[in-house]
């Protein structure tokens, strides 16, 4: 993207100056206007009081569908589907015989997709092949490992999934040397072990994860077609280094590919969870990491708002008609999402997944490593918004996308970058604002004298909500390690007491850093996490 147009400068300009419009106004009209200023943060505290309830309820929503989900025996339903009536007669009597209702959802909605299904669609598990494309640049052979090994460990036929181990060249000897290391271990794992070492300097290219997945997924398709295996028959999965997967992830994955009503339309979503090294890391990451975690199964409650992130898996043929991933832009997790999009005229969803991948939350060689680190990766991932530029010039050209969906996800896209840079930082001061300015033209008001005990009561009923949060983290959470006293376990509860300085230091001051750069045009490079653990993984 070096050739901006003025336009495209100006859809990069355009969420920096809102935000620090935002930042520098509420101050200026406390002063002049602390009435004004007043009403606004009555309405803004009500505005989040509800936006608290409604992510308290969808995060159970998705924490119910998650522990519904695992009672499934994905593997046993994929096998059966192959006999349709069979399966439908089993699934009528898993209704009427179901011991709870959220089951006998579940059971229903599977049966109201297989109604829905087209006669000639093919239900045959077995023309399905995965393709797990895991990036790596230097991390050490025992993280890589591990991630393998879940895949290995995984409920389903191996010989239907080839393994894409997608290494760069500036990674170095050491690199390639682990990478043949796992081939060794791993090759006869799999239908396929592959390697791919994707070029360092190609003209036009980033330093960026979609750089080295779209060669590696290149690597794929000529290994395809020397198989005579169809595009549309083939799963991929994009994974980061650290990425684990759950027991039934293939096999839920491939369920939901072949019983989805627009397969080639969608992109599958697990729920992220930043578990693998949760324990060995320090109260602040570990809000952060939860954090992000219950964000994407929010989100997963609300699949019309859903955006694929991080781990995804989708079609090949889908993601060859797009053209693979941009190799230019650091969001390419996100952005795959809109080229799809774009491709199908608006026809196109992320289909949350009710699995969980699990990845490392951020720790680093020290505490003050482990904090610095946070803060890049933060900034890194709100250098999402990125996607305002990208996305809006392409929404203009494209006539066949209704003007209301346009207008729908454009205002979805503005909101949550702009919230993610002030809200919390709203929160925090903006009810004191125009008790400190507004000197005697508002300390003598009766809005004054309740202005604080409105936004107390209405706050300190939002904080409720964290209760929600502090029972999911608990259930969610991996078994503790030996190592580790009961004293560590307390400390996940008083953990949350950080939440509103972890929200304003590593969420709302990475979100602004990353906007004022866009703004100024001071480009960011891609920032790879460092990958650092104190014990195994579990698999």
């Amino acid at each position: 993207m070096n050739n901006r147009t003025f336009g495209i400068r100006l859809l990069e300009i355009f969420p920096g100056t809102l935000t620090w419009i935002t930042l520098l106004g509420a101050p200026f009209l406390a002063y002049s206007h602390p009435v004004w200023i007043s009403v606004y943060v009555i309405l803004f505290d009500l505005y989040w009081f509800l936006k608290g309830a409604n992510v308290a309820f969808h995060l159970m929503h998705s924490y119910r569908n998650l522990k519904t989900h695992s009672k499934i025996n994905w593997q046993e339903w994929v096998e059966r589907l192959s006999r349709l009536d069979e399966f439908k007669s089993y699934l009528s009597g898993l209704i009427s015989e179901a011991p709870d209702k959220r089951l006998k959802k579940l059971y229903q909605e599977q049966m109201n997709c297989l109604n829905n299904l087209p006669a000639e669609r093919n239900l045959d598990w077995k023309r399905i092949y995965h393709v797990i494309i895991l990036a790596t640049v230097k991390e050490n052979l025992e993280v890589l490992e591990s991630s393998i090994a879940s895949y290995v460990a995984a409920d389903y036929d191996h010989s239907k999934i080839i393994m894409v181990l997608a290494t760069e060249e500036r990674g170095g000897a050491e690199a390639w040397e682990r990478a043949q290391i796992l081939a060794n271990k791993f090759d006869d794992k799999f239908y396929k072990f592959l390697i791919s070492k994707h070029p360092d300097g190609i003209a036009g290219e980033a330093k960026v994860k979609g750089a080295n997945i779209t060669w590696a997924a290149k690597v794929t398709q000529k290994f395809l077609d020397e198989q005579s295996l169809a595009y549309e028959n083939v799963i991929i999965s994009a994974f980061d280094s650290d990425t684990t997967v759950s027991r039934n992830y293939f096999a839920h994955l491939t369920f939901d590919f072949l019983t989805t009503s627009k397969p080639m339309q969608t992109s599958y979503q697990p729920m992220p969870m930043f578990h693998n090294n949760i324990w060995d890391t320090p109260a602040v990451a570990r809000v952060i990491a939860t954090s992000s975690s219950f964000w994407q199964m929010v989100e997963a409650s609300r699949p019309d708002r859903l955006i694929t992130f991080s781990s995804h898996a989708m079609s090949f043929k889908t993601l060859f008609d797009v053209g693979f991933w941009r190799t230019d832009i650091i969001p390419d997790d996100s952005h795959i999402f809109w080229q799809c999009f774009l491709h199908f005229n608006g026809d196109y969803r992320s289909k949350p997944l009710f699995t969980s991948v699990s990845m490392d939350a951020v720790l680093g060689d020290t505490y003050l490593g482990t904090l610095v680190a946070q803060y890049k990766q933060k900034r890194r991932w709100a250098w999402g918004v990125t996607e305002i530029s990208m996305v809006f010039p392409e929404f203009a050209k494209n006539k066949q996308i209704p003007l209301w969906k346009k207008l729908l996800y454009g205002e979805r896209l503005i909101e949550g970058h702009y919230f993610w840079a002030t809200a919390s930082i709203m929160i925090a001061v903006l009810g004191w604002l125009p008790l400190i300015l507004g000197g005697d033209r508002f300390g003598d008001t009766v809005l004054a004298l309740n202005l604080p005990i409105m936004t107390r009561w209405i706050m300190s009923i939002a904080t409720f909500f964290l209760i929600f949060s502090m029972y999911v983290n608990l259930v969610l959470l991996p078994k503790r390690p030996k190592a580790y006293s009961r004293w560590k376990s307390f400390s996940m509860l008083w953990q949350w007491l950080l939440s509103p300085i972890v929200s304003s230091v590593f969420g709302s001051m990475p979100a602004i850093d990353a906007q004022t750069r866009l703004m100024l045009g001071k480009y960011m490079e891609f920032w790879v996490t460092p990958k650092i653990r104190k014990h195994d993984v579990v698999v």
